[in-house]
């Protein structure tokens, strides 16, 4: 399945069980007047209620005498947020922005 199909069948989804909690019914009860499976809507509810874990890798970089414009800068993306990086860094305070990002409190 493509990413775009998967992220639309998640938007779907996002959009039905959103109906659902508004709505006050059993989830029973809305799949059965929606025509969906029960489990499903369950399955999906949970799915979007817990947030994805950012995937992380380490970084290992050369020094080089001098910076090149290829390596001065890099971005990191958490979620929707993208943080440029530059040179110089402080990596205690990147640390806690995406600690933040994550919705972590330190």
């Amino acid at each position: 399945m493509s990413t775009l199909t998967a992220q639309r069948r998640e938007a779907t989804w996002s959009e039905r069980v959103a109906a659902w909690r508004a709505s006050g019914v059993s989830a029973s009860q809305f799949a059965s007047e929606q025509g969906l499976a029960v489990s499903t809507l369950r399955y999906w509810a949970t799915r979007l209620s817990t947030p994805p874990k950012p995937q992380f890798l380490r970084l290992v970089t050369k020094r080089a005498a001098a910076p090149t414009p290829s390596c001065a800068e890099l971005f990191v993306e958490v979620g929707a947020a993208r943080i440029r990086v530059a040179a110089g860094f402080n990596a205690a305070l990147l640390s806690d922005v995406v600690h933040a990002l994550k919705g972590g409190a330190r």
